[in-house]
């Protein structure tokens, strides 16, 4: 399965967006219309970056890592980009 920077940063957007600091996998599956097995496929490599952190089996939260990111930080984000190495 070929990774989607789109969707990695649509599931990031989903848990900044979120009113509860954890979001299940099927929330976010519902929300954005994808196949559980992709999602949770991406969410996997958002905790491999240091984004997200899996709190529960199936329950996801956004770390600080991964709020700096979004908050465009550039000497503590990770670029999702990996197109240039």
């Amino acid at each position: 399965m070929k990774r989607d920077h789109m969707l990695m940063e649509a599931i990031l957007g989903q848990l900044l967006q979120s009113p509860d600091p954890l979001i299940g996998t099927s929330s976010i599956v519902q929300r954005l219309n994808v196949e559980l097995p992709v999602v949770h496929h991406h969410l996997n490599l958002l905790q491999d970056r240091g984004l997200v952190q899996e709190s529960k089996n199936g329950v996801w939260r956004l770390i600080n890592q991964g709020h700096d990111y979004l908050e465009g930080i550039p000497e503590q984000s990770i670029s999702l980009n990996l197109s240039s190495k």
